[in-house]
């Protein structure tokens, strides 16, 4: 097929025009790679026993212990990439360690909240990382108390973000703790875990619906949770387990922890209600802020990702706002002011219709 030079010319000065849409100047080729969210680690311990982590941020950063959500792996930390920037900002070094059967980690029927937070101490040496903050998202409350009870002297902060305690005491008895561990894991097979996206369906009002592709992250972290190890490595154990150790096992002494304590909870949430909030303020002797979020249900841990950040910078010296169409991180002595002139909590994206699907 002949073409003649005009149209060759006219084929040209068309698709110029489309690529004059995407790049207006010349386009600087990148040297490196970027980043797919947050990288596995492995490392033996003393015990023989391989621990897989995470360990995100500069080296020289403030450290902080992320303990995740019930079903959740090692790379939890990737369902908050949507605050990456801030995050790096902030010169945050984020650590999580992958729990007892999760992921890639093998499963222990003897492990507990103690085992996880002697494997943490020992991670945290390897690491030489002296002192640290603390995080706990739904589920990993207990565990997070017990890493604080454990490693008080070298804790900077916690914060529990609509995170669990235990049940004695606190909440009645769910069926479950009554049940056989083979009927629970039947339960919850049937219910939601045959389909990690179904576990992760936080419903049509979840706020996290205005995060781009929050969702596909969360059902992806949840069959990576599942079947890291292979489909025929899939385990009902590990789960059952630690449903287990929320019906039978107390938190962990807390009076020797007088690092600052900082809780997020949604008055709304029906699967970690505020009950929870008041235990902790029961327990840790210097609560320094707890955050009531009006109206909100289990996702505050994500929607207001941002102040945890802040406070975890900060201390509760600064309040992330979004003022006049503008994401500010303000003394805390003016945010009241700000929000009583209209301004909202958080980054401005929040106010952002959801994407359409």
């Amino acid at each position: 097929m002949r073409i003649s030079r005009a149209g060759l010319v006219l084929a040209f000065s068309w698709t110029m025009g489309m690529g004059a849409a995407y790049a207006a100047g010349p386009i600087k080729v990148q040297d490196s790679f970027d980043a797919m969210g947050p990288a596995m680690q492995s490392w033996v311990d003393g015990n023989g026993k391989t621990l897989h982590y995470l360990d995100e941020g500069p080296r020289n950063g403030l450290p902080v212990v992320l303990v995740g959500g019930n079903g959740t792996s090692g790379r939890v930390l990737a369902l908050t990439d949507f605050l990456r920037s801030l995050r790096e900002q902030l010169g945050l070094r984020f650590i999580t360690l992958e729990r007892n059967g999760f992921g890639q980690t093998e499963y222990d029927p003897a492990g507990n909240y103690q085992s996880y937070a002697d494997e943490v101490a020992a991670l945290l040496d390897h690491l030489d990382v002296e002192r640290f903050s603390l995080v706990a998202i739904s589920g990993g409350g207990p565990y997070v108390a017990q890493i604080a009870s454990r490693l008080a002297p070298q804790v900077r902060s916690v914060h529990m973000a609509a995170a669990f305690s235990q049940i004695e005491g606190v909440v009645a008895p769910p069926a479950r703790c009554a049940a056989s561990d083979e009927q629970v894991a039947q339960a919850y097979l049937a219910g939601h875990y045959d389909v990690p996206s179904v576990w992760w369906d936080l419903g049509p009002n979840t706020a996290v619906n205005r995060i781009h592709g929050f969702l596909d992250e969360a059902a992806d972290e949840g069959a990576r949770f599942y079947y890291a190890k292979g489909s025929k490595g899939f385990d009902m154990a590990p789960l059952t387990h630690e449903l287990r150790l929320y019906c039978e096992q107390p938190v962990a002494d807390l009076s020797a922890v007088y690092a600052p304590v900082f809780l997020y909870y949604g008055l709304a949430d029906a699967t970690v209600t505020t009950a929870h909030a008041d235990f902790w303020k029961g327990r840790f002797p210097n609560v320094a802020a707890t955050r009531l979020y009006p109206g909100e249900g289990h996702d505050v841990q994500y929607r207001h990702w941002g102040q945890i950040l802040a406070d975890l910078k900060y201390q509760g010296q600064r309040v992330l706002l979004c003022n006049r169409g503008r994401s500010e991180l303000v003394e805390t002595r003016q945010a009241e002011k700000l929000l009583q002139r209209g301004a909202s909590l958080d980054i401005c994206a929040w106010q952002e219709p959801a994407p359409r699907t």
